[in-house]
């Protein structure tokens, strides 16, 4: 599979599904070339080997389809949320939003997520927000299930993303408009019942 281009600085490979391997974004800066997840195909791999510049890593979480090829390619710096340091045990934990600025605007952001503990977001220029799996449920015997509570804070806290263009990996359309996904998330939070803490969707409802 090819890269596919966003913009001048901003590509990306798409997932897979054999081996479940998530999308991986690449951005060019002046000093260095930053990854947004790492994917766990070989292509991936080879794609990022194939860079000859100093990179950084940012993962989004740290499911093994994000974070696999990890220790198959080189890197100056690794940046996570505070779960996924816990599991690697490196990194640098982003506990609030932190900007770089290397010929692109680049702001590490946690965003709270069902799907993942400790996930964090990278929004590009005010134009891109790499989102990863945050807007996804978690999956519990058969069903996708949504924290209510969770839900709203992540609502909250995409809805003050300046960019207009979330990145959802795995999702064929990979990138969606802000307004669509904050819609869907709201009638996903309409949807609660009053006492439950928890929502229940079947697989195909989302």
């Amino acid at each position: 599979m090819e890269l596919r281009t966003l913009s001048k600085q901003i590509l990306y490979l798409p997932a897979t599904s054999q081996p479940l391997s998530a999308d991986v974004g690449i951005i060019r800066g002046d000093k260095f070339v930053w990854i947004f997840d790492v994917g766990s195909n070989d292509e991936a791999v080879d794609i990022i080997q194939g860079i000859d510049r100093e990179k950084n890593i940012i993962l989004s979480h740290f499911h093994e389809d994000h974070i696999r090829n990890l220790e198959r390619i080189s890197y100056k710096g690794m940046y996570c949320g505070d779960y996924t340091k816990f599991k690697l045990q490196k990194g640098t934990e982003v506990q609030a939003p932190i900007t770089y600025e290397d010929g692109v605007k680049l702001t590490l952001f946690p965003i709270p997520s069902i799907h993942s503990k400790g996930t964090i977001g990278l929004e590009v220029n005010d134009e891109y927000a790499f989102l990863g799996d945050a807007v996804y449920g978690a999956r519990k015997n058969g069903k996708v299930v949504y924290n209510i509570n969770i839900l709203k804070e992540m609502i909250t806290t995409l809805e003050k993303v300046k960019a207009q263009q979330f990145l959802i990996s795995h999702d064929a359309a990979f990138m969606q408009p802000k307004a669509k996904v904050i819609a869907e998330l709201k009638g996903l939070y309409k949807m609660r019942k009053p006492g439950e803490a928890y929502l229940f969707l079947e697989s195909n409802d989302v």
